[in-house]
């Protein structure tokens, strides 16, 4: 759920990473997540999961290595040469919902165990301006 203004996380761009993402450092704190899932411990967790390419400097993403390479050789930037080539953002443009404690300050925030459009995480950080964006979409008064 973006809280920032996209116009700041664009800015930060650089051309000379041929990918840009928060590079989470950080053990689960739960062993399991959404519906029973293993929470699985690895390399750069959470890394891909907000990311901005430098399109053309990902020549190495066709479509037949992203159809035949493992989930975990894509979340680990495998098809990087050399881990230089990631760039980094600032940790408040991924938080963490339940891994991270609240952040008033968060620009995106990422249920990565369950967001509150499920029963079980209703009532995570979050979830409250979550439901009411959710109203606001829809027109329903809460």
């Amino acid at each position: 759920m973006f809280r920032g203004d996209i116009a700041e996380l664009w800015g930060m761009r650089t051309f000379n990473s041929k990918v840009m993402c928060c590079q989470h450092d950080y053990e689960p704190k739960q062993g399991l997540k959404f519906r029973g899932a293993k929470n699985e411990k690895f390399e750069k967790k959470n890394w891909s999961s907000m990311m901005m390419f430098h399109n053309s400097q990902c020549t190495a993403l066709t479509p037949d290595y992203v159809n035949s390479a493992t989930g975990l050789e894509l979340h680990q930037f495998k098809w990087l040469e050399r881990d230089h080539m990631i760039g980094e953002i600032p940790l408040e443009w991924n938080w963490l919902v339940g891994e991270y404690d609240y952040n008033e300050n968060a620009k995106n925030v990422h249920w990565t165990l369950g967001g509150p459009y499920f029963k079980d995480y209703n009532n995570s950080d979050y979830a409250d301006e979550w439901f009411k964006l959710y109203a606001d979409t829809i027109k329903v008064e809460l």
